[in-house]
């Protein structure tokens, strides 16, 4: 991490203790000891005021962190975005056979890897908001958890969207065609040789390869309901309790409501996915499948990198958030002491 020049009048501060109200130490030459020096009001109003000037400086440092994380994350949505748009307008045909639908079941379990560590992401997020501890930075990580929800949700769409892509069955097709011979038989008649169409078989393969993975979708979301119902429920009767604290009761009613909303919406898509039109396709050939595989690759590779990145500049953010809440408090303790010395509660150690 990259340091920002500090004024020597707060390198001075952060090494002596006005914290916890020790003096600076001196040196004694006489004796080779040190002696505190006990702290004058002046003292303990400059340390507020350089105490403040770190802060900017710190807030500036996160200003220019959360900057990055937000430009690289940005970069990388977007490429998932047109990932998934693409593959969503095509479909096999009779000369790519699977391929086109192999790469959406592809990407469809990379995103459902992805939901699942954002789900634990927030999970994690969620353990520190219940922590009783005043060095939490509780504001940053209630926004972390509001863009954590939105990205939950946008990977679901997108799975969806890819999910509803798929080729659907043709019962129209003919399962024979005239295979272009034939011969004449004993009562003099000419008989025309049939074949199973191409045509038929991709039908096949399409029916297969969306009935496989509609299955599973529609698993998920029956298993996201109940497993939400009971989340529900369970907030419900926990908040019965009358020896909830404040906050703890804030907290769950915010997550009750998170988890009624995110009920609705699954319910919602649900019914959505029963009835499914058709799909806008374009069935592509076999070499353009082979090029979609290896454009899909590379994005793959870049998609990786840039996750790697955020989770380091990620992680980079939320140290700076700790630093910047613990000075904080701090500051409001420094305040707070000079207040009450203002109102005669408390008194310098010397008076």
């Amino acid at each position: 991490m990259n340091k920002l020049p500090i004024p020597f009048s707060i390198l001075a501060l952060s090494i002596s203790p006005v914290i916890a109200e020790v003096a600076a130490p001196v040196s004694a030459a006489a004796t080779g000891e040190e002696k505190a020096i006990p702290m004058t009001i002046e003292d303990r109003e400059a340390s507020v005021v350089s105490l403040e000037a770190y802060i900017e400086e710190r807030d500036a440092r996160l200003e220019e962190v959360t900057e990055d994380v937000l430009r690289i994350d940005n970069r990388m949505q977007g490429k998932i975005d047109t990932v998934v748009k693409k593959l969503a307008s095509l479909s096999d045909s009779k000369n790519s056979k699977y391929r086109v639908s192999q790469e959406k079941i592809r990407v469809m379990k990379g995103l459902v890897k992805n939901l699942e560590e954002y789900q634990s992401k927030r999970a994690g997020l969620i353990r520190e908001l219940r922590k009783d501890d005043p060095n939490v930075p509780k504001d940053a990580i209630k926004k972390d958890v509001e863009r954590n929800n939105e990205l939950t949700e946008k990977r679901i769409e997108q799975v969806l969207m890819l999910s509803k892509s798929f080729t659907q069955e043709d019962p129209k097709i003919k399962k024979y065609t005239n295979s272009g011979s034939g011969g004449w038989d004993r009562w003099g008649n000419w008989n025309t040789n049939e074949r199973i169409s191409d045509a038929y078989k991709q039908n096949r393969r399409d029916k297969s390869m969306d009935k496989k993975q509609r299955d599973a979708i529609e698993k998920a979301l029956d298993e996201a309901i109940t497993r939400n119902e009971s989340r529900v429920n369970g907030m419900v009767e926990r908040l019965k309790d009358p020896n909830l604290t404040p906050e703890s009761k804030e907290l769950m009613e915010s997550e009750l409501a998170h988890y009624q909303e995110v009920l609705e919406t699954r319910k919602r898509q649900k019914a959505d996915f029963v009835l499914v039109d058709k799909p806008k396709t374009k069935p592509i050939s076999q070499h353009a499948a082979m090029d979609i595989e290896k454009a899909l690759d590379d994005a793959i590779h870049d998609l990786r990198d840039d996750m790697y990145h955020v989770k380091q500049k990620y992680a980079e953010l939320r140290e700076e958030q700790k630093v910047i809440q613990k000075l904080t408090v701090q500051l409001e303790a420094r305040k707070k002491w000079l207040a009450d010395y203002e109102e005669g509660k408390v008194k310098l150690p010397t008076e």
